[in-house]
């Protein structure tokens, strides 16, 4: 096989994708069985190499059954589309193939994301800043944990911890890497205590406070309160500095998992919603959330200078790697990682390309977005807001059959239909017993059109349930 050949080849067939990534006439998903796709992809390998022609087939049969998450009907997770600087800096990280853990290896690299951190730590206003980029938002999250427990228990790396001692305060609505991470960390889900949240999903302060004292008498150690910033439903915004007024009574560590809302701080009109930001002791932030770059990318910021380096400390023993002095400049001393890809470099690329002025349009016209299809819902007799709308996400349903009956599985069978169809994606989630749609605007390709088809969409598919057309009740989930 010649290697121009496939990569002229691949190219091409990039080419060609990348310009039907806004086609709305093209599907978003073809519906297939498992079995079916397996066919279609020939996903079976065998103890012979395939010629180019074979292999670009497989490489474009694959691309073409994938879903398409760069189209303007894709409205269902917390990130999408892509963005020309954005693939540009994905494939120079490819082609250098280097792994970030010392300056020896990856100089530039290192340069790259010393920089970014300190970009993104600026928007903070903490007066000085130090950070790692992680494989995602779920493992920033735990790395904040994780320094929150050495300073508390200074000698835990040497001696160990018994986590079940341990307890984090988090929102009611926090996401479930929280979860993951105080199981791994050995404190039990049992030691994740979830807070009652208000009306719009923000975290009580007042029973912040309660449920401190409440664990204080159990045996626990409260070391470590979470907000979010932008949680996975709602897009709600705990109100940063009346929790951080709490974390300074009790002297708490204080972790802000913005993942989702930090780039509003980009914005003169919505920066508020993070108000209290520089009172925090550690900041989860990902870039693929929001800002267009490409999966994954993610960092963990803190304004504690040294914190990572101590808790990443037991990388002295790796006297095959760090040849020379240089802790300043070899970045796997900060990192739970040893092998990491160059994430950084896609999010320097896409910032030189918009610029700082080009993050904080792109903010505010995704906001406006959001209160476009809010409007849309709230002017439409046959849909209902679920919730106030903080930020770009969006919780609505159809009403239902006038007759009445079960709204949640009437809205269920309508995301299925939905779906399966093809034409646009969403989410669906719970708001206390609820069942609601949860699109969010997190894509550069949405746009008022694409919100207007949507809600003509719904309607349309919620007629044929109405009317008696159960196709969507036929539908099964893989």
């Amino acid at each position: 096989m010649s290697e121009n050949q496939l990569l002229e080849g691949v190219f091409e067939i990039v080419r060609e994708h990348y310009r039907n990534r806004a086609n709305r006439e093209l599907p978003i998903r073809t519906w297939r069985t498992p079995e079916e796709l397996a066919e279609i992809l020939d996903v079976a390998v065998g103890s012979e190499g395939v010629g180019v022609d074979q292999m670009l087939n497989s490489i474009n049969a694959y691309l073409s059954e994938c879903v398409k998450t760069q189209h303007p009907h894709f409205l269902q997770p917390l990130w999408g589309g892509l963005s020309e600087a954005g693939l540009a800096g994905e494939i120079a990280t490819v082609l250098s193939n280097t792994s970030i853990y010392t300056w020896e290896i990856a100089p530039a690299a290192t340069i790259v994301e010393k920089e970014m951190i300190a970009s993104l730590g600026v928007l903070t206003g903490w007066g000085q800043v130090d950070g790692t980029f992680t494989s995602g938002g779920s493992n920033s999250n735990m790395l904040a944990l994780l320094l929150a427990r050495d300073k508390v228990i200074p000698n835990a790396m040497k001696e160990g911890v018994d986590g079940t001692k341990l307890a984090v305060f988090v929102s009611a609505e926090s996401h479930y890497s929280l979860l993951m991470s105080a199981h791994v960390l050995g404190i039990g889900m049992d030691g994740v205590i979830k807070v009652e949240t208000d009306e719009m999903g923000r975290m009580k302060p007042a029973m912040l406070r309660t449920e401190i004292e409440k664990i204080k008498g159990s045996g626990r150690r409260p070391f470590c309160v979470v907000a979010t910033a932008g949680t996975t439903v709602r897009g709600a915004f705990d109100s940063i500095d009346e929790l951080a007024d709490v974390c300074q009574d009790e002297n708490l560590w204080l972790h802000v998992d913005a993942a989702l809302g930090a780039p509003c701080l980009f914005s003169e009109r919505f920066k508020h919603l993070m108000s209290g930001i520089e009172r925090a002791d550690s900041l989860t932030w990902d870039p693929h959330k929001l800002m267009g770059v490409p999966l994954t990318c993610s960092a963990l910021l803190t304004p504690h200078l040294g914190a990572l380096n101590n808790t990443c400390s037991y990388i002295k023993s790796a006297h095959y790697l760090f040849h020379e002095p240089g802790e300043e400049y070899d970045l796997g001393r900060k990192s739970l990682q040893c092998g990491r890809r160059v994430d950084a470099l896609k999010l320097w690329i896409e910032w030189k390309s918009c610029g700082t002025s080009g993050w904080s349009k792109r903010v505010d016209e995704y906001v406006d977005l959001a209160i476009e299809l809010e409007q849309l819902v709230n002017e439409n007799p046959s849909l209902q807001l679920m919730t106030e709308r903080m930020f770009t996400n969006v919780c609505l349903r159809h009403k239902g059959s006038p007759d009445g009956g079960d709204v949640n599985l009437f809205n269920e069978k309508l995301r299925q239909k939905m779906v399966r169809d093809g034409r646009f994606m969403v989410s669906i989630a719970k708001i206390g017993n609820d069942t609601v749609l949860r699109p969010v605007i997190c894509n550069p390709a949405i746009d008022s059109q694409s919100l207007k088809s949507f809600i003509e969409e719904i309607c349309k598919i919620g007629d044929q349930l109405i009317k008696g057309d159960d196709m969507g009740s036929r539908v099964q989930s893989h």
